[in-house]
This record gives C-alpha cells, sequence and structure tokens, in this order.
C-alpha cells in the first residue's frame, strides 16, 4: 500500500510540472544569406543579368511552448548586383516548424535604392551613365535549416523577389525588376 502511495504521488508530481504553464522561449537571431539571382519576367526592357548578393538579418525568435514552432520578427538588409545594383532593407517575417530539421516560409515587404543601365543589360557601351532610383521591394520564399548545435542552424532557400521602381527619367521603362534567389544561409542565436 506504502508503495502504490508513493508511486501515485510520484506520478502527480511528474504530471503537475510537465502540466505548469511554461514561458515561451525567445532569442535575438543573427543570421547571414548568400544568394544567386536569376532573373524572371524582364518585359519590355532587360535591365537585369544573373548575378549574386548577400543579406544580413536581425531578429527576435518566439519559440511556442510544447511546439516545435519558431515566429521570427526580423529586419533583412542586402546588396545584389544583377548587372543592376540593388541595395534593400526590409522588415519581415520568418516561420519555422521543427527542431532539427526545421522547414520555413518567410516575407518581407520594404524598399530599395537601384542603380542601373538605362539601355539594359545587353548595352556593352562604357560611356553610358547608370540611372539611380528607389522603390518598393517585397520577397518571399521558403526553405529547410538544419539544426548544427543548440544555437547555430544552417540552411538552403529558394525565393522571390520584386523591385518596383517606375520610370527613372524620361528615357526609361518602368523599371521593375523581379528575379528566383537561390541561397544558402547561417543562423546564430544569442
Amino acid at each position: 500500500m506504502k508503495r502504490l502511495t508513493w508511486i501515485t504521488a510520484a506520478a502527480v508530481v511528474a504530471g503537475a510540472s510537465l502540466a505548469a504553464p511554461r514561458e515561451a522561449r525567445a532569442d535575438v537571431a543573427l543570421a547571414g544569406d548568400f544568394d544567386v539571382g536569376i532573373p524572371v519576367d524582364q518585359a519590355p526592357q532587360r535591365y537585369l543579368s544573373t548575378g549574386a548578393g548577400f543579406d544580413l538579418r536581425l531578429g527576435y525568435r518566439f519559440r511556442v511552448p510544447y511546439a516545435n514552432v519558431a515566429v521570427v520578427p526580423e529586419v533583412a538588409g542586402g546588396y545584389t548586383d544583377l548587372g543592376a545594383h540593388l541595395i534593400r532593407v526590409r522588415p519581415g517575417l520568418r516561420l519555422g516548424i521543427g527542431r532539427i530539421l526545421v522547414p520555413y516560409a518567410y516575407g518581407h515587404v520594404g524598399w530599395a535604392w537601384t542603380s542601373f543601365d538605362p539601355l539594359g543589360s545587353r548595352d556593352t557601351s562604357p560611356s553610358t551613365p547608370f540611372l539611380s532610383a528607389q522603390g518598393p521591394s517585397f520577397d518571399f520564399g521558403g526553405g529547410v535549416d538544419i539544426t548544427i548545435l543548440k544555437r547555430l542552424t544552417v540552411g538552403a532557400h529558394i525565393g522571390y523577389n520584386v523591385v518596383g521602381v517606375g520610370a527613372a527619367d524620361k528615357r526609361t521603362l518602368d523599371w521593375r525588376s523581379k528575379w528566383m534567389s537561390l541561397g544558402l544561409n547561417a543562423t546564430f542565436y544569442l
């Protein structure tokens, strides 16, 4: 009888500790992405060519208790050279599910600054001056991260990016760049 009482008491204590409310965990996320950009849907003027770029991201990862779900509000900023030079700053959100293998989706909306050849990416004249413009930028995509260490993940991603500047001057058509990005990323959590 005493043995059954101790087992019952231990089960009650274990159950109470597991059922007690657990606080959500939050970590600062520092990340870097390297991307290769492939232009898509460039009509009627071709301002872009295949190129590469990088992003730095700063965010705050919130982990939902009792679920392997992480929500990361973040700010991404970076440089991409696709024949046109693009600098983008974009706040956004990343949502991941899992602990070791973490598939995720992301989206950002922000602002971009660009300088580009008004005659397009096929212009071979070194004397054509580049034009500068700015406009809205957004991207969305997904990927998968692998947890290497408790505070370090590495992974790969694919995304769709748009920068819409409009007509920079009377000589140019509307400047809208669209490209797919394929890349690698690493995130460190503090």
